[in-house]
């Protein structure tokens, strides 16, 4: 058995010098796969999470009569860390992109926090759903982009509102999550029932709305 074992390659290496690397790179291997297996199967457990927190913003909205709103803040700059929160208001709020009203409430907005005064649209953070303010999503998941349905249109950069309606009427929008790599999710919020869908890939909303 010693003379096999001293046998010599080729390379000047010895049968059970190059049984013991491959042993070394197999225990490298299988210990590189089950610490990506768990940050892959975090990352499944932060998104799913994420979205039952977004699904029950529909209850919220039911229950106190409020309207509520997520909001979604992209950065321009991609070395910044996107960072999304919750507001509310008791007030009725009428959603509307038209240009015009969009320029004429930033406006009003902007004289009123030169006034020191609050949002007229009684918007403000509800720091017990937001845990106090802004927040990142949980490390390795980033926000790719955010359709929203009633404007036909994919942000990727900008402050993103998606609201929920006292009434049970959720404004229909899909959120597109990535680890920046391989993995992609898309939630999906129906508009008439709320429900929120996840599925593990990157679907476009003109996809959904083709299959439905």
């Amino acid at each position: 058995m010693g003379g096999f074992f001293r046998f010599k390659s080729k390379l000047g290496f010895s049968l059970l010098e190059i049984m013991m690397v491959l042993v070394i790179m197999g225990i490298i291997m299988t210990l590189a796969g089950q610490r990506y297996g768990r940050t892959n199967r975090s990352m499944r457990r932060d998104v799913r999470h994420f979205a039952a927190d977004v699904r029950s913003l529909r209850h919220k909205a039911r229950m106190t009569n409020f309207t509520y709103r997520l909001v979604i803040n992209l950065p321009e700059n991609k070395n910044e860390d996107a960072t999304y929160w919750v507001e509310s208001t008791s007030k009725k709020y009428l959603v509307t992109y038209d240009e015009d009203l969009l320029k004429k409430r930033k406006e009003t907005l902007e004289e009123a926090k030169k006034n020191g005064a609050r949002d007229p649209s009684g918007f403000e953070i509800d720091a017990q759903v937001s845990r106090g303010g802004p927040q990142p999503l949980p490390k390795g998941l980033v926000f790719e982009s955010v359709e929203i349905g009633s404007q036909r249109k994919e942000y990727t950069a900008g402050r993103v509102y998606i609201h929920f309606f006292p009434e049970g009427r959720v404004e229909e929008a899909v959120i597109h999550i990535g680890d920046g790599n391989k993995l992609h999710w898309s939630l999906a919020l129906h508009p008439l029932t709320g429900a929120v869908d996840l599925i593990t890939k990157d679907k476009k909303l003109k996809d959904m709305q083709q299959g439905s």
